[in-house]
């Protein structure tokens, strides 16, 4: 990309208001992690807890039981009127249990207080929660699960729908699916000039040496490596489809793959099994000719710029070991290359590397802004 041109994006993503919504659409994907531990870890309902008072000790999980559960200005609030309240946010490894419809209506609500009161929007919260009672049993069901939050606004842009799909049962895969016509077309949802955008959050598998069950049987399959790998190929079938049938592909979320040694400090893993992983990921989804050739958002617009998403999750670990895991992965077409067949244009990616973008969490938030024509 010229210079001139990389100067014009990063001038761009320095507004400091909502870009209008039919020309710009912000993804950001941010990582949620709870009681990884207890002397640094919080339950995910702190993310929905007004502060307390300076000097009192912090609410406990039973006293907002008692009050009214995800109201206040909330951190969750904050964050979204801190990123000026972007179109579609994704967020992974929330931990709900499929049963705890408490906690979910909480989440909606801690995206939507104050309304416009604070100049935002108002959001719809969409979930995928695992189901698997071979591969997602900890901590009583309440492991991994994906959360999208939409804008209530982008639908007037056309139709859309969010969903789950078959293959995944451990709540790692979102499914956010935008038909719209073009800017100043007057075509919405009647073909032709309609424009064909899906939002992929997934949670990815990391790659261990734990077991994977089969699902329905709870046969052993092999390893978690294994288990990586196959979803890998089952999230490729699913890009593939989408891309078949003429549509727009945004992978945005948790990959758990270190694609390069730019991405890793001071180092990317290098055991045999993560080497594969990687390789093979790599093929599928951005090198290799069948696979679905697609770009990595960061390094299109960064270049060989250094940036990570996981710090660990205390605040002495910043920087000591750190990865570019959570990945934004657009189709060729929406930089110009390859079958067009879109006006879309990807226009900015970021990564929001601070202590305070980290939070409660081990990963930082990233972006992706895209031009809709």
């Amino acid at each position: 990309m010229s210079s001139p041109l990389r100067k014009r994006l990063r001038a761009e993503e320095r507004d400091i208001s909502p870009p209008p919504l039919r020309r710009k659409l912000n993804f950001d994907q941010y990582h949620e992690t709870k009681l990884r531990s207890q002397s640094t870890q919080k339950s995910i309902k702190s993310f929905f807890q007004r502060s307390s008072k300076k000097g009192d000790p912090p609410n406990t999980d039973d006293e907002a039981e008692d009050q009214d559960f995800g109201k206040g200005d909330v951190p969750l609030r904050k964050f979204l009127r801190r990123h000026h309240f972007p179109e579609i946010v994704c967020l992974q490894e929330v931990k709900i249990s499929p049963k705890d419809e408490k906690t979910r209506g909480a989440v909606e609500r801690a995206a939507n207080y104050q309304g416009k009161a604070d100049g935002g929007k108002g959001y719809k919260a969409y979930f995928e929660l695992p189901r698997d009672r071979y591969n997602a049993t900890g901590w009583g069901g309440k492991v991994y699960g994906v959360c999208t939050l939409v804008r209530e606004d982008i639908l007037a842009l056309g139709k859309m729908k969010t969903k789950g799909v078959e293959w995944d049962l451990e709540g790692r895969v979102l499914v956010s699916v935008l038909e719209f016509g073009k800017a100043g077309t007057g075509k919405e949802d009647k073909g032709g000039g309609a424009e064909k955008l899906v939002v992929i959050n997934g949670y990815w598998p990391n790659g261990t040496t734990n077991l994977w069950r089969d699902s329905k049987s709870g046969i052993v399959r092999g390893t978690r490596h294994d288990m990586k790998r196959n979803f890998h190929s089952l999230m490729l079938g699913e890009v593939m489809r989408y891309q078949n049938a003429g549509w727009q592909v945004v992978l945005i979320g948790d990959m758990n793959i270190a694609r390069s040694p730019l991405d890793g400090y001071p180092g990317i893993r290098l055991g045999a099994e993560h080497v594969r992983n990687r390789k093979e990921w790599n093929e599928m989804f951005v090198d290799g000719k069948d696979g679905m050739r697609g770009v990595d958002s960061w390094r299109w617009i960064r270049g060989e710029k250094r940036g990570y998403s996981y710090h660990g999750e205390r605040a002495e670990e910043w920087g000591r070991s750190c990865d570019r895991i959570d990945l934004g992965v657009v189709n060729p077409s929406l930089v110009g290359e390859g079958k067009k067949g879109t006006e879309m244009r990807l226009m900015g990616a970021e990564i929001w590397e601070n202590v305070e973008e980290r939070g409660e969490c081990d990963h930082v938030p990233i972006s992706v802004v895209l031009d809709l024509g």
